[in-house]
């Protein structure tokens, strides 16, 4: 009976007080995170995304964003420099629909 009712009460693969979001209203969320209404660069909405996510999860946001909304994308580096650590860029992946 205490088995049944821990199970009952613990989450079922859901973070408690999650609220089911769609994926339009995830990706104007983190657009305005990540980028200022002008398009550029929000400093301060990357770093604290960075903190909450970490390198891997901010990465996987970033390119969800950037292919969603193109026009934000940043230019090119210029010529020599050196690549990314984190090896080739894989296509960003579908933000889980809610």
């Amino acid at each position: 009976m205490s088995t049944q009712l821990a199970i009952a009460f613990s989450p079922q693969g859901v973070a408690p007080f999650a609220a089911p979001i769609s994926e339009a209203s995830k990706l104007a969320y983190y657009s305005s995170q990540l980028f200022n209404p002008d398009g550029t660069p929000n400093e301060n909405g990357r770093n604290a995304e960075l903190q909450r996510l970490g390198p891997i999860g901010f990465r996987t946001v970033y390119r969800a964003v950037i292919n969603a909304y193109p026009w934000l994308k940043l230019p090119a580096p210029p010529e020599g420099t050196p690549s990314s650590p984190l090896g080739p860029t894989p296509p960003p992946p579908q933000l889980p629909a809610a």
